[in-house]
Formats: C-alpha cells, structure tokens, sequence
C-alpha cells in the first residue's frame, strides 16, 4: 500500500511539473569608454553681434540682406542725417565766433601787456588776461562741440567691425528704430560652435575637458572635435535641460549655421556594461539581475553596483561577467532555480 501511494504522488507531481518559462537574455559587455547617449544639436556661430545704431531715427538706406558677406569697415545701413549734419554746421559756426572772441582777447592781452605799468593799470592787465582765458575756453569747448557732433553724424552709418555673413535683419527702409534696437546682425565665419541641451545627469558625470565627436546628421563622414567651452548656468523651464556650447577645434565647410548634428560624448574610466532598465531587480533595497546559467538553464538572482542611471538603460561596473546572460522581460516573475527556455533573439 506505502508504495503504492509513492507512486501515485510521484506521478501526481510529475503532472503537475511547469514548462520552462520562456524569457529574453542580453550578453553583458564591459566597455572601457562608456558612450552617452547620441545628443542631437546644431551649428551655430561662436560670436554673433548685434549691429544697432547707437541713436534712434529713420532707416533711409540698409546696404545687406541675409546671407551676405560683409568684410570689416562695410557699411550696413544708414540713418536720415540731416538733424546731424545741421548740429555740426552750428557747432562749426559757434568754433568760428569763438575763435574771432580769442583773437579779441588775445589782442586785447597783448596790448595791456604793452602799456602796463606805463599808462594801464594792473587791473586792467588782470582783466585782459582773464578775458583771453575765457575766450580760449570757449574755443575749447566749441571744439569739443564740433566733435560730438561729428561723432554723431557718424554714428548715422552703421558699419561691420568683424567679417562674416548676415544671419538677421530688425529694420526695413523706412521705419524709425530707437537707439540700441538690433538692425543687422552678423555672425563671424572664423570659429563655430555645436550647441546641445544635455541633461542635468549627463553634466554631472562629464568633467570639462571631455572631447566630444560630433557629425553632421546629413552627412555622417564631416566630422569634427571639440570639446566643453560653455555650460547655462540655469536650466531650460520645461525640459529641465542646459545649453551646452561645444568649441569645434576646426569645423569642415560643411558645418554650416543652423545644421543638424549628432555629438557624442566618451569617457575613459572605469569598464562598465550597458543593460537596459528592464532588467532591473530590486529586493532587500540591493539592485539586482536574473542571471542564466549557460549550462542548466536556470536563474540566479545577482547583486549589481549601478554606476549611474540614464533615460532607458543603466551602468552595471560591479556583480556580472562579460558573457553572463541576463534576463531583460519579465523579471518580476522569476524565482531563483527556476527552470528557463531562451527566446529567439536572446544571448547563448
């Protein structure tokens, strides 16, 4: 009877015995450069300036359109003028009656100078030689209104400092702009920059000397370095992302404002292996993965060292091996020892 009741519950659990359960595998892989993400930016102009004039008035000529190169000393527009030229032809007259009032006083001076103390007194003399003082202040002062008038003028023309190609224009012919508003700005062609909104985690694990390579996404083989020139010191309100500028050590001709590039960020450190956050386990507050064994398909639950976590996937530097299979679906239904079929596309 004992053995018959033996056999029925042998025969009863090999009944209820379960099929392996079917789960997807990744092979880890230890990397002595660990790879961001590929972050997607631009090209922009390293300087980029604002011409404006420096007093409001009416646009009467503007000499640049978009995309024209200009050299140093080009003019870029101009302002009506005749208020200022008016100013300087009284400035020029008061230095002309100012120099006749001189010419007065420094004769008159002279002639006292003679006469003292013969037939003049020296109050006289003191008087002459105040008045011709004043008179040459006078004509310092004109000179000096004669230059501000002058400058002006000038400043009615506006003209390029800095070669490079018109990126912008904030006045049309015709219309009245306030001292300071932006007319024409031009960016310089000399030096360029790569511009990304990088993420705060990403900032905080890349120290300032890291090189970047960067591509254009239109045509993978121009390429180009650089490294971190300049990083927002505040971040973007909605994505929460800083603006990251990369100085290009020499962008080839086809890096051209505004273009679309891919820039991608290495690190020589520590070798650590890329697993996506699927795999993730945790218990007892320990990160963890499911490890198949290669010999008798079974899990293991091993505790990891997470280096940093990104958007989609996490560093592992410490707990696997290069070549351990790790479980990457369905890991909160594995028990340990548990039996396992590998599902096509998995590591062996």
């Amino acid at each position: 009877m004992s053995a018959f009741l033996l056999s029925s519950c042998q025969r009863d659990d090999e009944a209820t015995e379960r099929p392996p359960r079917p789960v997807k595998t990744v092979a880890v892989s230890f990397n002595p450069e660990d790879t961001f993400g590929s972050l997607v930016g631009e090209i922009r102009p390293r300087v980029e300036t604002n011409f404006s004039f420096r007093q409001g008035g009416e646009i009467r000529e503007r000499d640049v359109e978009v995309g024209d190169q200009v050299v140093v000393g080009a003019v870029l527009a101009r302002l009506d003028a005749e208020d200022a030229q008016d100013a300087l032809r009284k400035a020029e007259a008061n230095l002309f009656s100012a120099q006749a009032q001189q010419q007065n006083a420094n004769t008159e001076r002279d002639r006292q100078q003679q006469l003292y103390p013969r037939t003049s007194t020296r109050q006289a003399f003191d008087a002459a030689i105040a008045q011709a003082s004043m008179a040459q202040a006078g004509v310092d002062a004109a000179q000096a209104g004669i230059r501000i008038a002058q400058t002006n003028l000038d400043n009615r023309v506006l003209k390029a400092n800095a070669a490079g190609v018109v990126t912008a224009i904030g006045g049309e012919v015709g219309q009245v702009v306030g001292g300071g508003q932006m007319v024409v700005r031009v960016a310089q062609l000399g030096t360029r920059d790569a511009v990304f909104q990088v993420p705060e985690a990403t900032i905080q694990t890349t120290g300032g000397d890291a090189r970047v390579d960067v591509q254009l996404l239109s045509n993978p083989n121009a390429k180009a370095t650089g490294t971190v020139r300049e990083i927002s010191p505040t971040a973007d309100p909605v994505t929460r992302n800083f603006t990251v500028r990369i100085g290009l050590d020499s962008a080839p001709d086809d890096f051209r404002f505004g273009s679309a590039v891919r820039g991608t960020i290495r690190l020589s450190g520590e070798p650590a292996a890329r697993l996506p956050m699927t795999a993730l386990f945790s218990k007892d507050n320990q990160n963890a993965v499911w490890v198949v064994d290669a010999a008798n398909k079974t899990t293991k639950l091993v505790p990891v060292e997470v280096h940093r976590f990104d958007t989609e996937d996490f560093l592992v530097t410490k707990g696997v091996a290069t070549g351990d299979n790790v479980v990457v679906a369905g890991v909160q239904q594995l028990r340990p020892g548990m039996t396992v079929r590998l599902l096509e596309g998995s590591a062996e």
